[in-house]
C-alpha cells in the first residue's frame, strides 16, 4: 500500500479511556484535507494485515496462538508449552487494552468516514473504512458482548458513529449494536468494493456479513448471504489433492481463501510469528479430537504431527469452507434438514477420499460426555447439529474457532491441571471485560458481569 505517504493519525494525541478513544484533539502542524492523506489513515492499517502486523481487524499468527490457549482442542493437561496460557483467565488483563485499541482504529475509520463521505473519487478507501469498522464492531461484539439470546435487553457496544471530543456513550443494547455494525458493512457493499487494493472487496464484505449475521442467529440472512458467495465469489472448495498446499500456504491466499492475513513476504514480523509458530505447536492436541478424524480423511496429515502435535501453519483467514458451514448450520435452525444435510456433504467430500455421504439414518449418535450439550439455540444436540458442530471443529482447528464455538454453544466451564494447580474456564470468562479506566471515567459504561470488584 502506500508505505511512503505520512500516517496523518500519527499526529493525534492519544490519551486512555472513555474519554480516550473520542476525546482525541490534532496536534499535528497539518491536518489531513486530500484524499491521499486520508487514505494514509486506512492504508496503514491494511499494510498491518498485509504484514500480519493486524491483531484486531482479522487477527494474526499471535491472536490464533491466545485464542487456541484459551480453548481445548490443545491440550493443557498434558502439556500447557512454551509461552501459552493455561487457561483464558490468564488473558483477561490483557483484554483491556485490546478494547482501548480497537476504539483507536474506529477513531481512524470515523476521521475517514466524517472527511470523505460522499466524494466519489475516494470510494474505494471510504468503503474500506466502513468495512473495517463494521469488522471491528463484529469483533466487539463477539468478544465484549454475551452470546445472543434476548438482544434488544441484553448489553452491547458503544455506538461511536463521528470522530467528537465531547461524547462519552454508554453501552447500546445487543441488537442496536449488531444492527449498527451491519450498517456500517451494508454502507461499504453500497460502494461496490471491487479494488483488491483495498483489501475488502465485495465477497469479502459480503463473508463478515455473513459472519454477523451467523453469529446474530440470524439464520435467513446468514442462508441467504452464504449462498451468494458460494455462487458468485468465483472460489470453489479446495479439493483433497489441493487441501495442502492451501492450508500451508507461507503467504499467497491459495485456493478457497477469501482473506488471510500475513501475505507479504517481506514482512519485520517475519521472525516474531516462527516463534509464536512454535509455541503453539509446544501443547499437544486433544486425544478426543484427533480421534474424530476418519480413515481417508487429508486434515490430520496437515494438521498433525506424529506426536499429534500441531503441524499446520496458523495464519488468520477466511475460508469458503466456514461458509460452507456456516450455510449447513443455518439451514439446519430454519428446520430445513435436507438442504442442511447436503452443505455438510459437501465439505465431506472435499476433505475425505471415498466418504460416503451421511444420509438421516447414517448419521452418529449423539455421544455423552461431551463439553458443547446444547446448540446455540440453546436446545439438546441432535445426530444432524453434532455431525455439523463436529465437521466445523474438524476443518477450522488452530484457526481460532473453537474458543467462539464453546461461548456460542453453551458456554460450558471446564478445568485444566497443571503444575499440581486447577484452572476452572467459568461462564464469565467468554465475555471480556472493558478497560477498566473507561468504566471510571465514564458512570454511564457498565462493566461486564463477573469484573466488577
Amino acid at each position: 500500500m502506500k508505505k511512503d505517504i505520512l500516517y496523518a493519525a500519527a499526529s493525534l494525541l492519544l490519551l486512555s479511556g472513555c474519554g480516550s478513544f473520542l476525546d482525541v484533539t490534532p496536534q499535528g502542524e497539518v491536518v489531513p484535507k486530500t484524499d491521499d492523506e486520508f487514505a494514509a489513515i486506512i492504508d496503514n492499517h491494511l499494510n498491518e494485515i498485509e504484514g500480519g502486523g493486524d491483531e484486531y481487524i482479522i487477527g494474526n499468527t499471535e491472536t490464533i496462538g491466545r485464542l487456541e490457549a484459551c480453548a481445548d482442542d490443545l491440550d493443557a493437561n498434558i502439556r500447557v508449552g512454551n509461552n501459552l496460557a493455561a487457561y483464558a483467565g490468564e488473558y483477561i488483563n490483557r483484554r483491556q487494552s485490546d478494547w482501548r485499541e480497537i476504539f483507536v482504529i474506529i477513531r481512524d475509520c470515523n476521521i475517514v468516514i466524517d472527511n470523505l463521505k460522499g466524494r466519489e473519487s475516494a470510494s474505494g478507501i471510504l468503503s474500506a473504512a466502513y468495512a473495517i469498522k463494521g469488522i471491528l464492531y463484529y469483533n466487539l461484539i463477539r468478544d465484549w458482548c454475551d452470546p445472543w439470546e434476548d438482544a434488544s435487553s441484553q448489553m452491547g457496544i458503544p455506538i461511536v458513529d463521528e470522530f467528537s471530543i465531547n461524547d462519552m456513550p454508554v453501552r447500546a443494547s445487543l441488537r442496536e449494536s449488531a444492527d449498527y455494525a451491519a450498517s456500517l458493512l451494508d454502507a461499504s457493499l453500497a460502494l461496490d468494493p471491487q479494488d483488491a487494493r483495498f483489501i475488502f472487496t465485495e465477497y469479502i464484505v459480503k463473508a463478515y456479513r455473513a459472519k454477523l449475521a451467523f453469529w446474530c442467529e440470524d439464520w435467513e440472512t446468514t442462508s441467504a448471504i452464504c449462498r451468494d458467495i458460494i455462487a458468485h465469489c468465483g472460489k470453489e472448495l479446495s479439493g483433497t489433492d489441493e487441501f495442502a498446499s492451501m492450508i500451508q500456504s507461507e503467504y499467497a491466499p491459495k485456493g478457497e481463501v477469501l482473506i488471510r492475513s500475513h501475505i507479504n513476504n517481506a514482512s519485520e514480523l517475519d521472525w516474531y510469528f516462527s516463534y509464536v509458530r512454535g509455541y503453539i505447536a509446544s501443547r499437544p492436541a486433544s486425544s478426543d479430537l484427533v480421534a474424530m478424524y476418519e480413515d481417508g480423511d487429508v486434515r490430520p496429515a496437515v494438521y498433525f504431527n506424529a506426536r499429534h502435535f500441531s503441524a499446520k501453519r496458523p495464519e488468520a483467514r477466511l475460508r469458503l469452507s466456514e461458509i460452507v458451514l456456516m450455510l449447513a448450520e443455518s439451514e439446519y435452525h430454519q428446520g430445513h434438514r435436507e438442504e442442511a444435510l447436503a452443505e455438510l456433504n459437501k465439505l465431506r467430500r472435499a476433505r475425505i477420499v471415498g466418504v460416503a455421504d451421511f444420509a438421516e439414518d447414517t448419521l452418529p449418535s449423539v455421544r455423552s460426555g461431551e463439553r458443547i450439550v446444547v446448540d446455540a439455540e440453546g436446545k439438546p444436540l441432535t445426530p444432524l447439529i453434532q455431525a455439523i458442530l463436529d465437521e466445523r471443529r474438524r476443518e477450522l482447528f488452530c484457526e481460532g474457532d473453537r474458543w467462539y464455538e464453546l461461548k456460542r454453544n453453551g458456554r460450558p466451564e471446564w478445568w485444566v491441571i497443571t503444575g499440581g494447580l486447577k484452572y476452572t474456564t467459568k461462564k464469565y470468562l467468554y465475555t471480556a471485560p472493558i478497560y477498566r479506566r473507561d468504566v471510571e471515567l465514564n458512570e454511564g459504561l457498565i462493566q461486564n458481569p463477573g469484573y466488577i470488584d
